[in-house]
């Protein structure tokens, strides 16, 4: 900022000032504890060489927002070191960093194995976007076996959500990454639903890249689109450079929201997946419901496996039932609801309820949807951080009057 005292400075005129003197102000000795949010969209430099060496990547710096920026940084370092990943990079949507991250490991001609339960954004990406680039996907079990069934000699990419949304049956990570590790096929695990507070994946060998949609449960509060990824530093890197193409790079405000939400990330998961848990355990046996998917209950079948995972930190803040009466009686439901709401996301700290089959799943073919498990009558809750006895009896008076 210039000193309008300064004898040196020619005194410029109104307009000059007003863009001028909007500098930084010098000399900020003391750390913010509140992480600096950085709109600038460029940078001014010293000299031409200056410039051209900062862009050439031949000395640090800041060069224009889709390349990041001292906000981008910030969430990448805390990103990383929750991850214990040697770099990691943000998205502006989880879809974009799924994108890019299947795209750098992929080439046309190329062959990905994907999990049945995946989310219907997802799907759609392996079935409509990617097939275009000459990239052919095979579903199947998140089980060792039928992984080893699936690859092919081209399997370039083996993608698996550690909770399935919306079932949340549990994959079986600590196998598969042990498959791919032997294969040589780089493993992607989508852990939005878990977060780093519960599963760590790269801490499993075999395991290449972590992916999160920011949206939820990092971010928290319903309030920005973005996404992430986690790796290996040259891993990382090459899906960098192809996101800056791509121009699929989170906007500094969002990489900001993400950066705030993060640091309550500990407190939520936690308060969350109990509330998760007793709802869990008030709805199950219910009459009027058919099941209750939450690995935290003792009779689920991945129960063990979640809590070797998840080493008892927690069973994950989402679950799902199926009402008997199909879509009618989900209806019903729904619409009795009066804490809870329905809604279209997940991760914020007010509880979501959605119908798959008809809103986050739908881009699935029938036949695909029931053989994942997605019937008519099932629901998906996100519980949110509202007083546990509220939503239980919540819960309760709605699958009354269903």
């Amino acid at each position: 900022m210039a000193d309008p005292e300064d004898p040196a400075i020619p005194r410029a005129g109104f307009g000059t000032r007003a863009i001028h003197d909007a500098d930084l102000p010098p000399g900020i000795a003391e750390q913010p504890v509140s992480p600096p949010i950085w709109l600038t969209s460029d940078y001014l430099y010293e000299s031409l060489e200056h410039y051209a060496d900062v862009i050439n990547e031949r000395r640090p710096g800041y060069v224009y927002g889709r390349y990041g920026n001292p906000t981008h940084v910030a969430l990448h370092w805390v990103l990383s070191s929750l991850e214990g990943a040697e770099a990691a990079w943000s998205f502006a949507s989880g879809m974009a960093a799924l994108h890019s991250s299947l795209t750098a490991l992929v080439r046309e001609g190329g062959h990905i194995v994907a999990q049945r339960t995946v989310y219907g954004g997802t799907y759609a990406l392996l079935t409509q976007v990617l097939p275009g680039y000459g990239i052919s996907s095979t579903f199947a079990e998140p089980e060792p076996d039928a992984i080893v069934a699936a690859i092919r000699p081209e399997t370039a990419a083996v993608l698996i959500e550690t909770l399935a949304n919306p079932t949340f049956r549990v994959s079986d990570v600590r196998g598969i990454a042990g498959v791919c590790a032997r294969r040589g096929v780089p493993l992607v695990v989508d852990n939005t639903v878990p977060s780093p507070y519960l599963l760590r994946p790269l801490e499993i060998e075999g395991v290449a890249l972590v992916v999160h949609a920011t949206s939820k449960y990092i971010g928290g509060h319903s309030d920005l689109i973005g996404g992430a990824v986690a790796g290996s530093r040259d891993l990382v890197e090459r899906i960098r450079h192809l996101a800056l193409n791509q121009g699929a790079t989170a906007g500094a405000f969002e990489a900001w929201l993400a950066l705030r939400g993060v640091q309550t990330l500990g407190l939520r998961m936690a308060r969350q997946s109990g509330t998760a848990l007793r709802l869990a355990t008030e709805l199950a046996g219910h009459p009027k419901l058919e099941d209750v998917g939450y690995a935290g209950l003792p009779d689920h079948p991945d129960h063990a496996r979640a809590a070797d995972l998840f080493g008892g930190a927690g069973f994950g803040a989402m679950l799902s039932f199926s009402l008997r009466g199909g879509y009618e009686a989900a209806s019903g439901f729904g619409s009795a609801l009066r804490v809870a709401r329905v809604g279209s996301s997940f991760g914020g700290l007010r509880t979501e309820v959605c119908h798959p089959a008809t809103t986050s799943h739908r881009q699935l073919p029938a036949e695909e949807r029931a053989a994942a498990g997605i019937g008519d009558g099932l629901l998906r809750v996100a519980v949110g951080g509202e007083d546990p006895e509220d939503l239980v009896e919540d819960f309760l008076r709605a699958l009354e009057k269903a």
